[in-house]
């Protein structure tokens, strides 16, 4: 990683509240180094410019570590390219992090990312979300579930909401039309305990436009005399 694209990620993680180390910005350079190397052979990310990288790969998902506790279970839904999950990981290594992806040819990127940075405490599952009953090896629940470009707010919510209990958040990274995408889950929202707990926008160095960070808390229901409270 080049002196001014180490600069931008180390600079950039701290306008979120974020302080990286000299170990976790080499850890992020190895990864730089495999995203680039892998993408070159088959389609990890549609992002082919490294700077463009650095921003929406590796600096985008450390907005939300200020929201999310110290430590705790994660399941990154849907990894792809081990965004959020791995850029979670390097920064708070105190998450014990499980990432979900359905190709098997990005389960092995992913594999390969986490021998080579040595990582403990993270594993890479192959499968779908939906498909709960196949994959025994997961935990039933996680404190964190972090989805990022798998869909829209109400299918994201369907497909991660039973991998949450009571206290767990959910995740998800957002463009222009976070409001119109919460109007149209608030029923679902309201049926599964939902509430929203975090709405931050928030916008990436050298580029344009406006990012949200969403995130859902589910909350704890209560029974009186038969009734739901």
């Amino acid at each position: 990683m080049k002196n001014e694209d180490r600069r931008l990620l180390k600079e950039g993680a701290h306008g979120f509240g974020v302080k990286l180390s000299e170990k976790q910005l080499h850890l992020f350079a190895l990864f730089l180094q495999g995203l680039w190397s892998w993408n070159r052979r088959m389609n990890l990310t549609g992002i082919s410019e490294k700077r463009e990288m650095i921003t929406k790969l590796l600096l985008d998902p450390l907005v939300a570590l200020p929201y999310l506790p110290s430590s705790g279970t994660v399941l990154d839904i849907g990894s792809g390219a081990g965004i959020p999950g791995l850029p979670l990981k390097i920064a708070r290594p105190e998450f014990e992090v499980h990432l979900l992806e359905s190709k098997a040819k990005k389960v092995s990127f992913l594999k390969d990312m986490i021998r080579k940075l040595e990582l403990k405490g993270i594993e890479a599952y192959k499968g779908r979300a939906e498909k709960q009953a196949d994959l025994p090896t997961l935990f039933h629940f996680y404190d964190i579930v972090t989805a990022r470009a798998l869909a829209p707010l109400k299918k994201t919510i369907n497909i991660c909401s039973p991998y949450l209990e009571p206290g767990s958040l959910l995740v998800t990274y957002k463009g222009s039309k976070v409001e119109q995408e919460i109007e149209d889950s608030e029923r679902l929202m309201e049926e599964l305990n939902f509430r929203i707990s975090e709405n931050v926008s928030y916008s990436l160095p050298k580029t344009e436009g406006k990012r949200y960070l969403l995130i859902l808390k589910k909350e704890r229901t209560y029974r009186t005399f038969g009734a739901d409270l």
